[in-house]
């Protein structure tokens, strides 16, 4: 596991950027541990470490063998230190700072931040912290960490999913349709809104046109009929040509989805959290049969997009298909 996006806004929001080692007061940058941080570091900028009070490794200061595994990068088990200080408290395997004094180091230090907050600060930051832990639902209904898994689904040459998938895209779908987002975040409000039209066309398009297979309990393609059925010639072309602009459509539809997911990500860094996902880059999108040909690439709105109203709809996707003659991949 690693410390995710909510635990770190939470840490840095309560603990106002300063080291939480008594007297140290340092103010601190974030230190995402890659070429960029290295190059701060170098340069002499205070880079934060987020110190674990328990920690996760057996070799580990101050390990506990009963301190809950999925707690290790939580909230509760991280302190804000600045090099110097996490350097200390982690000398001789931790045994000059117990885990009683650290936690007690974190919640004194974080007290005191808070008492020198107005109350419309308290109230900003508590609602920062609200919008991003309903983002971070997102991540998790949305499988960010396996979206390419979701693309390579909707790209195959024969789209075929797990009623499973189905139902876990529509309850997706159903949750972003339903979410209030503060006003103050109008880009983010925007692009969830954005995404949440190209999701629920999606879906629309899978529950109308997908039909499940009876030879395979729960799983669902389009239909063809000139594999099921003895068809002329002129009938045969209809039916295949039939079944060819459906997989179009919905590989057109998986890459509209792809930019605006990472359109949703861009609007989350650039409204409240500037290193949402940093580490991790933005969302691929797969296409290819796994076998013959497989490939990633970077879907993202152009200038151009963002400029206008970025999903131009159902309608305007399927007219672009036809007139390209086939999807966009």
């Amino acid at each position: 596991m690693s410390i995710g996006s909510m635990a770190r806004k939470v840490l840095w929001a309560r603990s106002s950027n300063l080291c939480a080692f008594p007297k140290c007061q340092q103010e601190l940058t974030v230190n995402l541990h890659d070429e960029g941080s290295k190059a701060m570091e170098a340069a002499g900028v205070p880079l934060g470490e987020e110190a674990h009070i328990v920690s996760g490794s057996k070799d580990g200061p101050r390990y506990d063998s009963a301190y809950p595994a999925d707690k290790v990068d939580s909230f509760e088990n991280l302190i804000l230190v600045c090099p110097t200080h996490h350097r200390l408290i982690d000398k001789k395997d931790g045994s000059g700072f117990s885990i009683e004094t650290l936690r007690r180091m974190k919640a004194e230090h974080e007290a005191v931040q808070r008492n020198q907050k107005s109350s419309e600060d308290k109230k900003f930051e508590e609602v920062e912290i609200r919008t991003l832990a309903m983002i971070d639902v997102w991540t998790n209904k949305a499988d960010l960490d396996n979206w390419q898994n979701l693309t390579w689904k909707l790209n195959a040459p024969v789209p075929r999913l797990k009623g499973s998938d189905i139902d876990r895209l529509s309850e997706q779908g159903e949750w972003v349709l339903t979410r209030n987002w503060p006003a103050r975040y109008v880009v983010v409000s925007g692009a969830f809104g954005n995404y949440g039209s190209v999701l629920l066309d999606t879906i629309n398009y899978i529950r109308r046109y997908m039909e499940e297979l009876s030879s395979e309990n729960g799983v669902w393609e389009f239909y063809r009929e000139h594999k099921h059925r003895i068809l002329s010639q002129k009938e045969y072309d209809v039916s295949l040509n039939d079944f060819l602009h459906k997989v179009d459509m919905l590989s057109e539809l998986s890459l509209e989805l792809t930019k605006a997911a990472n359109h949703v990500c861009d609007a989350v860094r650039f409204e409240i959290d500037p290193l949402f996902r940093f580490d991790e880059g933005v969302l691929p999108h797969r296409v290819g049969d796994g076998i013959l040909t497989n490939s990633l690439s970077r879907e993202e709105y152009t200038e151009t997009e963002r400029a206008g109203k970025l999903y131009p709809g159902l309608e305007k996707v399927e007219h672009r298909v036809l007139e390209q003659g086939g999807s966009s991949r």
